[in-house]
């Protein structure tokens, strides 16, 4: 005969590790939850000058309530009667771990962009870090880049790193940075 015991533990203990599995959270469910009003700045490298600015921005991320989709309007303030607007539409597939987003701004030209998602850290729903990473252009120039959103509580991180396309992870070099915090629903 058999000790139930022992065969109750471990058949326990699958289940809690089939459990915790199947509740990992997506990168998708994690962005899910950006949804809202955000303040702060964006901070960019001129490559005329090499120098840092830094912007005034607010940003409003909605979903239409799809469970794959954000919109992203931003505002930046790059001057008196200079405002900029950008607004991101992003789809996920959280099954491939992608997102293909369009980004719009009067007098440009439309950016499409296809990322691959990764959850680096995930502790919960405001507690995470997440890599976005592609290869498109930089400075006309073919590059693999790369941005790091790190999320604690109400603040939001997204740092953007750039290298050419190929070249060794100490060519990884700072491209900007927004820096917000959740201001409203």
């Amino acid at each position: 005969m058999r000790p139930i015991l022992p065969t109750l533990a471990v058949a326990l203990s699958l289940c809690a590790g089939a459990a915790a599995a199947q509740t990992a959270p997506t990168a998708t469910d994690l962005r899910l939850g950006l949804t809202g009003e955000w303040s702060g700045v964006l901070e960019y490298r001129d490559y005329q000058s090499d120098g840092l600015v830094e912007l005034p921005m607010r940003a409003t991320i909605r979903t239409p309530g799809d469970g794959a989709t954000l919109v992203q309007q931003s505002l930046f303030d790059d001057g008196p009667g200079r405002p900029v607007w950008i607004t991101t539409v992003s789809l996920d597939d959280p099954a491939a771990a992608l997102s293909t987003s369009a980004s719009y701004r009067a007098g440009g030209t439309p950016e499409l962009a296809t990322e691959t998602l990764a959850v680096v850290e995930a502790t919960g729903p405001t507690d995470w870090t997440l890599i976005y990473s592609r290869t498109g252009e930089d400075d006309d120039q073919p590059a693999e880049m790369r941005v790091t959103q790190r999320r604690v509580g109400d603040e939001l991180t997204s740092t953007k790193e750039v290298r050419p396309v190929g070249a060794g992870d100490d060519a990884w070099r700072f491209r900007n940075r927004t820096r917000l915090t959740r201001v409203g629903d």
